[in-house]
């Protein structure tokens, strides 16, 4: 009898495989210049949530800069989908990037001349986050021109991978800037981070930009309506949103209270700060990086509540620990959660919308995805506030729980996407969802 030898891992291949995208080259113009640029945006974050409660020592008012930065996006999102669907979304990447820098150079100006009065920084955060409501659904739906259908879980999970990997390496380097130099480095920095991003949005080879006119008879209004009522009538993705909207509102706000368990749960100061944010990104990375590796291997159902699962048991731990070593653990399977279920969740709203209607569906998934994040981050804020932040932390995983556990008795019993996908072919059931909507 013959035994083969275990077959090692090809890691080349593995290498190819989890970065398969970046052999688009537009796709890797744009992931070398977000490298850059989402650095500099970690580097304000964490300088700006540092330098508001430096200020207030009021967990509230770090709640209420999330609001301002988040809330016109619930009031924006939906429509900055419709001009994303209607208009060339190199253009207005182009326009929304260099807004976001100019605005970065204001906040270091600002703080240079103390000149950090709380109206001050929030309006300018309240302008960024307007901002960001027309730059996140178009950039996501800016995905499948750069690499096309086919690589576009991959694409989608190597965004959050940059993202986490910037939010692993800037927060660590904004505290030391912070503790070095100054905090108002950190803003300069950011601002000129953007360069990197409109160099490479300008150096894109887009001989067929894509642009989808609205039927003369058709109002931007009722254009609108047509991509919520298109995920409002397919249960899958109905219930899909739902959980997204409770992931936003209970889970994803506890990032607001960092800085609040970096001080009053473990006594420290800017740097347990960063290891905080830091062992969070590093979680939230190797979860980017494992959904851009196994993606086209991975149930999406069974990791929607599997990581809705593991986000709940770690982010309860929490108050129980007092020392930083077992927090940092838990932080870093936080992430992990967070992030898995955010990619998933992208990544099969991506595979199954109609090219046209991927921009009003992505405004609305960045409506769910960040404009309803500033009443999560109030509450989370008050509640840590009123009743300490491990109040505040069980809280929101008792109503995740309970929603996690009501939506998965109504998706048990429908089939998946992907299983109706394999039985009549995606590009059929995109079609046929698509008419049903438009003749509703």
């Amino acid at each position: 009898m013959r035994f083969s030898a275990p077959r090692l891992v090809d890691f080349s291949d593995l290498f190819r495989t989890t970065f398969r995208s970046i052999r688009h080259r537009n796709y890797r113009l744009f992931f070398f210049g977000q490298c850059v640029s989402l650095i500099g945006t970690w580097l304000q974050n964490t300088a700006l949530a540092w330098l508001v409660y430096s200020i207030t020592k009021d967990s509230r008012a770090l709640g209420l800069m999330g609001f301002l930065g988040a809330v016109p996006i619930l009031f924006l999102g939906v429509y900055a989908g419709t001009i994303a669907d209607e208009f060339p979304k190199r253009k207005i990447l182009l326009i929304t990037q260099s807004l976001l820098g100019i605005f970065a150079f204001l906040l270091a100006f600002f703080v240079w001349q103390n000149w950090t009065a709380i109206w001050i920084l929030g309006i300018v955060n309240l302008l960024s986050g307007a901002t960001i409501a027309f730059d996140l659904p178009t950039r996501q739906a800016f995905v499948v021109e750069m690499v096309g259908k086919d690589d576009i879980p991959n694409a989608v999970a190597l965004n959050s991978a940059i993202f986490n990997a910037a939010r692993l390496i800037g927060p660590a380097l904004g505290a030391l800037i912070i503790a070095t130099v100054s905090i108002e480095l950190c803003f300069l920095l950011n601002g000129i981070s953007f360069l990197a991003v409109i160099i490479g949005l300008l150096m894109m080879r887009m001989p067929h930009e894509v642009r989808n006119r609205r039927l003369k008879d058709e109002s931007r209004m009722q254009s609108m309506k047509v991509g919520v009522r298109y995920l409002y009538n397919i249960p899958n993705f109905r219930a899909l949103m739902v959980l997204v909207i409770a992931m936003t509102l209970f889970a994803w706000s506890y990032t607001v209270n960092l800085p609040v368990i970096a001080v009053e749960i473990l006594k420290g100061n800017s740097a347990t700060y960063g290891a905080l944010l830091s062992a969070n990104g590093l979680g939230a990375l190797v979860a980017a990086l494992t959904q851009a590796a196994f993606s086209n291997k991975l149930r999406a159902r069974f990791m929607v509540y599997f990581s809705i699962a593991t986000f709940i048991a770690s982010i309860s731990l929490i108050p129980l620990f007092t020392s930083t070593l077992p927090v940092l653990f838990c932080l870093g399977v936080t992430g992990w959660s967070v992030i898995t279920f955010f990619i998933t969740a992208n990544s099969t709203l991506q595979r199954f919308v109609p090219d046209e209607l991927r921009g009003r569906v992505m405004g609305i998934y960045s409506l769910a995805f960040a404009g309803l994040f500033p009443f999560g981050s109030l509450l989370a804020g008050f509640l840590a506030h009123e009743y300490g932040v491990g109040t505040a932390l069980w809280t929101d995983s008792i109503i995740l729980l309970i929603v996690a556990s009501l939506t998965y008795r109504f998706v048990r019993k429908l089939p998946s996407l992907s299983v109706v996908a394999k039985r009549s072919g995606s590009k059929a059931i995109r079609a046929e969802m698509y008419n049903q909507v438009m003749a509703l």
